[in-house]
């Protein structure tokens, strides 16, 4: 066996607990999209009524998941914005594309937060010397989740992210491991990826030829239909001991 000298981290429901959400996810996203068709109406450009607004920017976006996920290639929240407001009339010469994100204005969502022991572990995991990655199915450009993952103290830690978005792929497709991993300057054998969903966090994760370990706190309940990871927590905690066990492995 290789000597472990990186752990990859999925982020939701992973480095951060969704459990304590409360308001719904539509609502969230209206308010954002308001910002948008409130700040382009302002700059003179012809929208329809935000009712239609928001239902077209749905069906896009829900086409654009069902279309990546035959081939895991990886949605961009960046394109589809772009698509969309063109699709609605808007002048590409005049469409500030990077403008109209900053005022989309992604927040952390309320109830979110991360594990209790999220920071610690990491903090054990940065002073015992390994490289710390994450990997996320976000559609959102990384600098997007940058603003969660520095609200919550996490980002500091990290010496690579990757969002689906940003890459072109979505686990499990092995590339955007592959990617991580080029990033951290590591083998496949010599990384674990700890992740919440067997059918993409560990299902890539083992394709990739990574050591997995399952996330299962209490709060989820996901089906394995026929993956194996390698190791299963329901703490961050558990996986010091995991690393431990293994560099004991190596005699």
């Amino acid at each position: 066996m290789a000597r472990i000298s990186a752990v990859l981290f999925d982020l939701d429901d992973t480095l951060i607990d969704w459990s304590g959400v409360q308001v719904n996810m539509a609502e969230i996203e209206t308010r954002h999209l308001q910002n948008v068709h409130r700040f382009l109406t302002s700059q003179g450009h012809l929208l329809p009524p935000f009712a239609d607004f928001w239902g077209k920017f749905r069906e896009t976006l829900i086409y654009a998941w069902a279309e990546a996920k035959k081939d895991w290639s990886g949605v961009s929240f960046v394109k589809e914005m772009q698509t969309f407001l063109l699709d609605c009339g808007l002048d590409e010469a005049q469409l500030d594309l990077d403008t109209v994100l900053h005022v989309y204005d992604w927040q952390t969502v309320p109830g979110v937060e991360p594990f209790s022991d999220t920071l610690p572990v990491l903090e054990k995991l940065k002073t015992a010397g390994y490289k710390i990655g994450l990997i996320t199915n976000a559609m959102q450009p990384m600098w997007m989740r940058d603003i969660e993952l520095r609200a919550y103290g996490i980002l500091d830690y990290l010496d690579a992210r990757l969002t689906s978005g940003d890459v072109g792929f979505m686990k499990p497709h092995p590339f955007i491991y592959w990617r991580a991993l080029e990033l951290l300057d590591v083998q496949p054998e010599e990384a674990i990826f700890v992740g919440d969903r067997p059918a993409n966090d560990i299902a890539g994760a083992n394709e990739a030829g990574l050591t997995s370990v399952l996330m299962s706190p209490p709060h989820l309940n996901r089906e394995l239909n026929g993956v194996r990871p390698n190791f299963t927590i329901t703490t961050l905690t558990e996986l010091l001991t995991i690393l431990t066990q293994l560099e004991g492995n190596y005699g």
